[in-house]
């Protein structure tokens, strides 16, 4: 960060100067025109459209003698880090090439534009401007609901591999979503087509992680629940009953998210109690053999649930004059 001094210039208006580094990034020259933009506290200035033409930047991911797990967060990273062209290259790429393909294809946007056998390109052709965060956010949570409610069912019924499936649909909606939400924090440019201030994007990530753990949990509990083949009846029922709790509650913070309701999340929050000890009391009750690492992940889930509370509450607040 740097400090510069506000100068009076003749009777009606003060001058400040840009960085010489900031003016030779942007490609500006003496007379061209930038906008400014109030925004409470804060100025944002930008240099007037059609300015300048950015170039995409790009990236190179070597692959020799690395394991597939270190080039997928080395992928993941380029992605997240707003690289529009990421090379992929290496004599012993041609072995690796589905795997990383798979990869690719998990991020939103990113396309193979190109492929040899020691070199994959991939773009991203997708037009961050046009991208909504709050849509994102309306998209996971729609596919969390269906994930959740067929979670429910698989305590009579197995559901686990659609579950799966769009748990990875929810996986890649983060992505781009961290993506944006990172591009937009620290380029104002990019900020102003959000509509969104810098507070709450913050919150919005905050929310976008905890609806991914939630996803996640559904997913585990249907997978539990393949091997919990000894439930009775009355276990099932008890079961059933926390998990309706906590959809009831998911469903109640979503509503309290989109209406900005800071008093329904507040409830929502201090409520959590009531059902981590419903889940203690289960345990309590009945043979935590099969159920133990069920129970542990609607505490998990319920958790997430105060978490979207308490972010709904920041934005609330942060948004009032």
């Amino acid at each position: 960060m740097e400090t510069r001094k506000l100068i009076s210039f003749g009777t009606s208006s003060f001058v400040i100067s840009v960085p010489k580094s900031w003016v030779k990034k942007n490609a500006l020259r003496k007379g061209d025109l930038l906008h400014i933009e109030d925004k409470k506290d804060e100025l944002t200035i930008y240099p007037s459209q059609g300015v300048k033409r950015e170039e995409p930047k790009r990236t190179l991911i070597e692959v020799d003698n690395k394991d597939l797990d270190l080039i997928k967060t080395e992928i993941v990273s380029a992605y997240l880090n707003s690289y529009d062209i990421i090379d992929i290259a290496g004599r012993t790429l041609e072995q690796m090439a589905p795997a990383i393909k798979n990869i690719l294809r998990n991020l939103t946007g990113m396309e193979i534009i190109q492929q040899t056998a020691t070199k994959i390109t991939a773009k991203d052709l997708i037009n961050i401007k046009e991208i909504s965060i709050r849509t994102l956010i309306r998209r996971m949570d729609n596919i969390t609901r269906s994930m959740i409610l067929d979670s429910i069912d698989s305590i009579e019924k197995d559901h686990y591999e659609s579950i799966f499936e769009r748990d990875m649909d929810v996986n890649r909606l983060v992505f781009l979503a961290y993506r944006v939400i990172r591009g937009a924090m620290i380029n104002p440019k990019m900020a102003k087509y959000m509509i969104m201030s810098n507070n709450e994007l913050m919150f919005s990530r905050e929310i976008i992680s905890e609806i991914e753990k939630i996803s996640d949990h559904a997913k585990r509990i249907a997978r539990r629940l393949r091997g919990a083949t000894k439930l009775t009846k009355e276990e099932k029922t008890a079961l059933t009953d926390i998990y309706q709790r906590i959809m009831r509650d998911y469903l109640a913070v979503m509503k309290a998210h989109y209406k900005r309701d800071a008093s329904l999340a507040l409830r929502i929050e201090v409520q959590n109690k009531e059902v981590i000890l419903m889940c203690n009391e289960y345990k309590r009750i009945n043979d935590p053999v099969d159920t133990s690492r069920i129970i542990e992940h609607f505490k998990g889930m319920r958790n997430a649930v105060r978490c979207i509370a308490r972010a709904t509450i920041g934005i609330e607040q942060s948004d009032t004059p």
